[in-house]
């Protein structure tokens, strides 16, 4: 809708489209489920067996869960017994993150921004609700059917918690991100956001199927359109390794673009070793989609290729990018 108001000389238009963004704000974004789950925390104190543990979480958190964290605990799988099994192995943690976990019940403003700057750079973007909720420590953010699904715990941990529980310091890299937590915010639903507009179901023109590829382009495309939306993004803690090792890591990707086995690239904070950050193929797909972005000649419909590829053979060509690592 717009309005025109002439005021003498001046000519102040107003434009009311966004206005349905922000009031269904409040309702669009679901926090309950992280004060559920404190309550049920608490209660494992008063629990003298395991049983009782179970049948805390059980009723206090998970049968009292909004829609949202009923499709999280769909999508993730999640039982009282994980939750128990977790809590038990990382108590250090949960306990020093749950003062930052209440702290997004601030952050519908900066969504509502997020979704605001989508839909300006890509007119089709229908906005999903966003559930926060507490996981298993294994998730960060993923989507369903209906929701931007947000693993708090995961999502609010910086580098002042309590990481002594985590062995695997790949992934302790990753829980101890910076503090700016709206920031953080906003550049997990972003990345999350691109998702709920892909289309999953993948085509090869060339005949050739490259699952590893095609995936990677997903991730680092969302990742790049987060970006654009967000003024950042969820991976960027890989970029300095990814950029000072570009050209040999594109030589690797190349042997094993059209793999079905993910292990070498994506979600590997298990294998990794040293300083190489897992998660590698997020800057390799970052990289393709921002290469196709700055070769585009019209941005526009740059945003949309990317987000609506499914032609990773295709896409790859067309962005120039082998070409740009020679």
């Amino acid at each position: 809708m717009l309005f025109i108001l002439v005021d003498m000389k001046y000519t102040i238009i107003v434009i009311l489209s966004f206005l349905p963004f922000l009031a269904a704000a409040q309702q669009r974004v679901l926090t309950q489920d992280i004060d559920h789950f404190w309550e049920a925390f608490d209660a494992l104190k008063k629990c003298k067996t395991h049983a009782d543990s179970v049948k805390a979480i059980q009723q206090l958190y998970l049968d009292r869960a909004t829609d949202g964290l009923v499709d999280f605990i769909k999508v993730r799988d999640f039982t009282a017994e994980k939750f128990v099994h977790q809590i038990a192995r990382r108590p250090k943690f949960y306990a020093s993150v749950r003062p930052n976990t209440f702290k997004v019940k601030e952050a519908a403003p900066a969504i509502d921004s997020v979704f605001m700057n989508f839909k300006k750079i890509y007119p089709n973007f229908q906005p999903f609700k966003v559930c926060f909720a507490i996981g298993v420590v294994g998730t960060g953010g993923t989507v369903s059917d209906k929701f931007v699904l947000i693993g708090t715990e995961v999502m609010t941990s910086t580098k002042n918690q309590d990481l002594s529980e985590f062995k695997n310091s790949a992934y302790a890299r990753v829980l101890a991100g910076e503090d700016n937590f709206v920031q953080k915010v906003k550049n997990i639903v972003a990345h999350e956001a691109v998702h709920t507009q892909q289309d999953f179901v993948p085509v090869d023109s060339t005949g050739i199927i490259c699952p590893l590829l095609y995936d990677c382009i997903k991730e680092g495309g969302a990742d790049f359109i987060g970006q654009l939306t967000a003024g950042g993004q969820i991976n960027a803690g890989i970029h300095a390794y990814g950029d000072a090792h570009e050209k040999e890591l594109w030589v690797k990707f190349k042997n094993e673009l059209c793999n079905e086995s993910h292990g070498n690239w994506l979600y590997n904070y298990d294998s990794v070793k040293g300083e190489v950050p897992a998660d590698l193929g997020y800057y390799i797909g970052y990289r393709i989609a921002r290469a196709y972005y700055n070769h585009a000649g019209d941005k526009g419909q740059a945003v949309s290729d990317i987000i609506e590829m499914r032609d990773a053979v295709k896409f790859l060509e067309k962005s120039q990018y082998d070409q740009d690592q020679r």
